[in-house]
């Protein structure tokens, strides 16, 4: 293992999440298959501890700063618990080169929602933490399921839905699905746990440097022209998830 490689890659995970506030699991996939050689179930294993560990130390700085919804995020939680390990269940019984195509066409819908993204689509919202229950917990289930599954967070999911349909303001919004993440991520890693093999010291290399990358991501965020960077790093995303779905159509 070239562990300078993996600290590369953690700080492009980090820098990720920083800047944009999603990305981190979506680069993090395809880094571990295809720059670090691991298998994809483990690879979406190892990914789930990664953002979820990553997410958490996010979630308790809302938290302290009171941009985080406890309420509100708990209930997302519990519906979500249940389709993470029905995506996980459904995960240990597909190839892995199915789960590498289905990730390929997710990359290509969140690079095509991120390039259509603008500040102004974001309503304001309510500043108070509430959300219609039914749409927590239909949105907590399929975003769920596509952590289970996919090894996907789901903040690109969840941060528009908490903002715009459940009235949160956006700093609400980001500090909840930080939280609604961790759990997530918790529930997919014990449904892959004994069933997959993990890296353990590589999870915790990535979770050290992503996190403290996050932190230079945030600041660049705010001196940068941020927009463009975000569209920029989208094509990057479009071009990655056709050449994922395309290299494993055609894998012989």
């Amino acid at each position: 293992m070239n562990w300078l490689l993996a600290m590369a890659m953690g700080s492009l995970v980090g820098l990720s999440l920083g800047m944009f506030g999603s990305g981190g699991s979506v680069l993090a996939v395809p880094i571990l298959v295809y720059v670090l050689g691991y298998e994809t179930k483990s690879a979406i294993a190892m990914s789930l501890a990664i953002v979820g560990l990553t997410a958490l130390t996010g979630a308790v700085l809302q938290w302290k700063r009171g941009a985080l919804c406890l309420k509100a995020a708990l209930f997302f939680s519990v519906i979500g618990i249940v389709g993470t390990l029905g995506g996980t269940w459904v995960a240990l019984r597909v190839s892995g080169t199915l789960q590498l195509i289905l990730f390929g066409l997710l990359m290509v819908v969140v690079a095509l929602a991120m390039l259509r993204k603008k500040e102004a689509d974001l309503s304001p919202g309510k500043d108070e933490c509430h959300m219609r229950p039914e749409l927590a917990g239909g949105l907590g289930a399929v975003v769920g399921f596509m952590t289970g599954f996919l090894g996907v967070g789901g903040g690109f999911m969840i941060v528009p839905a908490l903002n715009t349909l459940g009235n949160l303001k956006l700093r609400l919004a980001i500090g909840t699905s930080l939280f609604v993440i961790a759990v997530n991520s918790a529930a997919g890693v014990l449904g892959y746990l004994g069933k997959v093999p993990f890296d353990w010291p590589v999870v915790i290399v990535f979770v050290v440097v992503s996190s403290l990358a996050s932190f230079l991501g945030v600041a660049l965020s705010h001196r940068l022209p941020v927009e463009k960077l975000r569209k920029g790093f989208a094509v990057f995303i479009l071009v990655l998830g056709v050449g994922l779905v395309v290299k494993n159509l055609f894998k012989t």
